[in-house]
């Protein structure tokens, strides 16, 4: 007997549940340094929602045709590449941020000369609300320099993540075709009698 492919309604159901994943990740991508709570507080709760409605029919597609007998095996098994693929995931993404923020500090601090106006200008107001909280002018126009550094690698890491979530988003969207030829697994086998 052969398989059957997904019914139309179960693949657009997978489709949706992918959209919003993918779609949440790609708003999650236009937040700034002015996002607040509740700007990450929605698509959060979307995304949520999408990956939980997508991870139990995958479960149960992947499970169905598994005698009982063998189901925890199947089931260890089954949560054991998940988690490895999980851990392979955030390893992965975690090494694209931080590769991505040091090139875009890079590229950022390549923008920035102590002969520019505008970067004299705002040295120049920090080192002077340093030395209005007592700092001597050695000491303030050190952190001056650090309170920069660190406004730089903040604007970095920020585009960083938005790059990220971009990325994600669209991988997940180009992922939705694939729904479409998932086979429908085989009906369960029927447990030996004993």
């Amino acid at each position: 007997m052969s398989e059957a492919v997904v019914p139309v309604h179960t693949a657009v159901a997978g489709r949706a549940r992918f959209s919003v994943a993918g779609l949440t990740l790609i708003w999650l991508g236009s937040l700034n340094l002015n996002a607040g709570y509740w700007d990450i507080f929605w698509p959060q709760l979307l995304q949520g929602t999408g990956m939980a409605l997508t991870f139990v029919p995958l479960t149960t597609a992947t499970m169905q045709s598994i005698p009982p007998q063998r189901m925890g095996n199947a089931t260890s098994l089954f949560n054991l590449m998940r988690n490895i693929g999980g851990s392979v995931g955030i390893a992965v993404t975690g090494t694209m941020l931080t590769r991505q923020r040091q090139a875009v500090a890079t590229v950022l601090g390549e923008n920035l000369s102590a002969y520019d106006v505008q970067t004299q200008t705002l040295l120049a107001q920090m080192k002077a609300a340093f030395m209005a909280r007592g700092a001597d002018a050695v000491t303030a126009t050190e952190r001056a320099y650090a309170a920069l550094h660190g406004m730089l690698l903040q604007q970095a890491s920020m585009i960083s993540f938005v790059w990220l979530f971009r990325l994600l988003g669209g991988i997940f969207l180009m992922l939705l075709p694939l729904i479409l030829i998932m086979r429908r697994p085989k009906g369960r086998v029927a447990a030996p009698a004993h």
